[in-house]
């Protein structure tokens, strides 16, 4: 049956096919027959219309002639004068377009009458074969010669247009000849406008060319006689036939016919390139199409095959699957449910006795929700909803009450049936699977914390960190809120270790990192740095915010009283750098960081134990002085006595200190009262400054190297006259010059630059700090 069938589709797909090809070719012949009809037609209507344009013109001028010959042969004219014989014979005659002669001409010859002049020029045409033809009697009327170029001019191409005069006894007595210029055929021919290949052409019966077009001024003149197409033209009236023209080899549709009576042959001669290229144009489109049609079927002819093996294949699959399917539901681990639209079970597999411990009876009729956790239930209503909205199987996980009375997790399957508006649903026992995915969150849990957490303080480490910060900053700029961050450094940690042993320093961090972490407030990120240092992110944390709680962190670590000989309290201590995100200043993590950094080591280096930020007295006051200031002054004074004689020396050390640290300026500095005097100098000129502008005023407050990266960044010096203008000054870096007599700090070992910088590394703190006590050795 199946086998009978696609023969038969075949068939149709066949005769589709022939019949698609039958008709293109009916189609193609009559368009064929359509484009030969036409251009016959169109070619015999251009031959009658050029011919009886050329029949008209040549009649008007044989009247002419015959009017001449007529009264030259009556013999009336002798009694008339002869300017009133011209006037007669020859008014208005060649004002007659393209005629452009007419001669009288005696019996052996000679120019008796001229109707282009008077009296007539002297010539003999005896020599020219329209005057022999009529001596010799062998014309009877109009001849029409062969084209020449006329002699009293020398350049027009002619035809002659001639009779013969007989005298009262019937003898030759003479010619009257009228010249046409070829150019009249030419014109006439050229107002066609046929295609390139097309042509027309004027014979004469003789076969001799007269004209053709397109013009070919070798070819006028030419006796074609002996070819094969001039000689059907002379054998009939008129016809039609198919030929190669003799001149240049072009295949063509000839229509030709006689001129009226006159001895002349014209054809039109339509090339078969140009008469077919329309045809070959619509042949090409329809070929294309039927190909694009027979492709079409033929793909369609495929389709149709495959959906016949696809539905007798599917029809035998389900016949199998019928059997197989009943077999698989009876047995199978997974739960099979048929719910109607209203989710009520109509079909239960067997299942649900290992599943959930129920006979299938039990559970047929019964509403879905009545097995399904409370918690689950509109998740699952959900599901089924979006299963028959978008017509795709859908899945969900929840969990199902066991006879038993606990509940089984189940990843269940919706799939929508349209034709009995209802769901199968599969459902696959995962509680096993569940409760390892619980297992592994715990363990994924413990490992992140492990890989964010530093191993020693409890701490979140250095990576987790970083990404918090870049978050924070991120959120703060975006949304505009605030954010600060808290770096701490426990002072002097290298010599709690150098004296109490690393296990001991170890110990002393954890302390810390746990007052750090207690007092840090809601919401804060408390991580380990690096070494001794510990950063505090404060998300939604102001300035003023953060200084209170790098306040409060500050006293708890002091509170600790964990000993330490080496430092100024006797107990461990720590330094807080505090930094605020502000938009026209710090936007980046990394701005961030370098600002708390700055502040932190400005902390440590006025005396440590403190908390700093850029809202900090010590950071806005201007000319800090001393407690020892008298103590300090007097030390001073005694200085620069000793100083006297030793311009060279000092000079060198800041040249040195200008080159090892690769600044335009280095200087070596004494802090008076109100002055400071530069003892020492290298690229500038002034010798003195006053004291409440001198960045040397700031770095004798403290023990350590004092490093402004950029002036316009710090509250202390952007608006310093020193830093003002295009020649302002915008780095600068001192080291403390201690007396070594009085162990007082009397100015510094300073170097300066027009241009700020990112950072400026220890390395570079510690050549300013050595040039200091070779400076001070100096002084000794």
């Amino acid at each position: 049956m199946f086998l009978r069938k696609q023969t038969q589709y075949w068939i149709f797909i066949g005769l589709l096919l022939l019949g698609f090809c039958g008709a293109s070719a009916v189609t193609l012949t009559e368009l064929r027959d359509d484009s030969w009809t036409t251009a016959n037609t169109n070619a015999q209507n251009l031959l009658t219309v050029l011919s009886q344009d050329i029949e008209n013109r040549i009649d008007v001028y044989d009247d002419a002639i015959k009017s001449v010959a007529s009264k030259l042969e009556q013999g009336q004219l002798g009694v008339l004068s002869p300017a009133l014989q011209q006037s007669l014979l020859f008014d208005q005659v060649l004002k007659k377009p393209y005629f452009s002669s007419l001669l009288v001409l005696d019996s052996v010859g000679n120019v008796v009458r001229d109707a282009g002049a008077f009296p007539a020029r002297t010539d003999n045409f005896s020599d020219r074969a329209y005057f022999q033809v009529h001596a010799a009697g062998q014309a009877s009327g109009l001849y029409i010669s062969s084209p020449f170029q006329r002699r009293l001019t020398g350049e027009d191409q002619v035809v002659a247009l001639s009779r013969r005069m007989n005298g009262p006894d019937g003898r030759f007595n003479g010619v009257v000849v009228g010249t046409l210029t070829l150019s009249y055929f030419r014109s006439l021919f050229e107002s066609a406008n046929l295609n390139e290949n097309d042509a027309i052409n004027l014979f004469s019966q003789k076969g001799v060319l007269l004209m053709r077009s397109p013009f070919s001024p070798d070819q006028i003149g030419r006796d074609l006689s002996g070819s094969e197409n001039v000689r059907r033209f002379q054998a009939s009236e008129s016809g039609a036939f198919s030929g190669t023209a003799a001149i240049d080899g072009i295949t063509r549709l000839y229509n030709f016919k006689k001129v009226g009576s006159l001895p002349l042959i014209l054809n039109v001669a339509l090339s078969h390139d140009d008469i077919w290229a329309g045809w070959r144009r619509q042949a090409i489109t329809i070929v294309a199409i039927l190909a694009l049609l027979c492709t079409l079927a033929g793909a369609l002819a495929l389709t149709g095959r495959r959906e016949f093996n696809r539905r007798a294949q599917a029809e035998a699959r389900t016949r199998e699957s019928e059997t197989q399917y009943r077999l698989l539901a009876d047995h199978a681990t997974d739960l099979i449910i048929r719910l109607d639209a209203d989710l009520t079970r109509l079909y239960v597999s067997p299942a649900s006795r290992e599943m959930l411990g129920t006979d299938p009876s039990e559970l047929v009729g019964k509403a879905a929700s009545g097995v399904i956790h409370s918690e689950d239930w509109p998740r699952v209503e959900n599901v089924a909803l979006e299963a028959r909205t978008t017509g795709i199987p859908v899945e969900a996980v929840y969990r199902l009450r066991h006879k038993a009375g606990h509940y089984v997790w189940v990843e269940g399957r919706y799939r929508y049936v349209a034709e009995d508006d209802g769901f199968i649903v599969v459902l696959r026992d995962i509680s096993k699977r569940k409760a390892a995915e619980g297992e592994l969150e715990i363990a994924h849990a413990e490992l992140a914390h492990r890989a964010n957490t530093d191993g020693l303080t409890g701490l979140a480490n250095r990576r987790r960190f970083d990404e918090k910060l870049d978050e924070a900053c991120e959120k703060a700029v975006g949304l505009d809120a605030s954010l600060s961050l808290l770096l701490i450094d426990v002072d002097r940690f290298k010599l709690f270790n150098d004296t109490y042993g690393h296990q001991a320093g170890d110990e002393c961090l954890r302390q810390v990192a746990r007052a750090v972490k207690a007092n840090a407030s809601t919401g804060s990120l408390c991580a380990r740095y690096g070494g001794e240092e510990i950063a505090v992110i404060l998300p939604e944390t102001d300035g003023c915010m953060a200084d209170q709680v790098g306040e409060r962190i500050r006293a708890a670590v002091a509170a600790l009283q964990i000993p330490h000989l080496a430092s100024d309290s006797g107990s461990v201590t720590i330094s807080v750098g505090a930094a605020t995100v502000a938009h026209s200043v710090i936007q980046t993590g990394a701005e961030l960081v370098r600002e708390a950094d700055r502040l932190l080591y400005e902390a440590k280096r006025t005396g440590r134990n403190r908390v700093l930020s850029a809202a900090s007295p010590e950071m806005i006051a201007r000319s800090p002085i001393l407690a020892n200031e008298q103590k300090r002054l007097a030390a001073v004074e005694d200085l620069l006595r000793r100083t006297a004689g030793k311009d060279d020396e000092l000079n060198l050390i800041a040249r040195g200190a200008a080159q090892l640290m690769g600044t335009p300026i280095g200087f070596v500095s004494i802090v008076g009262q109100d002055e400071l005097t530069m003892v020492g100098r290298h690229g500038i000129d002034v010798e003195k400054v006053p004291r409440d502008i001198g960045f040397c005023s700031y770095t004798i407050v403290g023990s350590e190297t004092f490093v402004i990266n950029d002036m316009h960044a710090d509250q202390r010096f952007k608006n310093n006259p020193l830093a003002q203008g295009p020649n302002g000054l915008r780095f600068y870096a001192g080291a403390p010059l201690i007396d070594p007599t009085t162990g007082q700090t009397v100015g510094a070992v300073c170097v300066a630059d027009f241009t700020p910088r990112k950072a400026t590394s220890d390395a570079e703190r510690n050549i300013l700090a050595n040039l200091s006590r070779v400076a001070a050795d100096e002084l000794s």
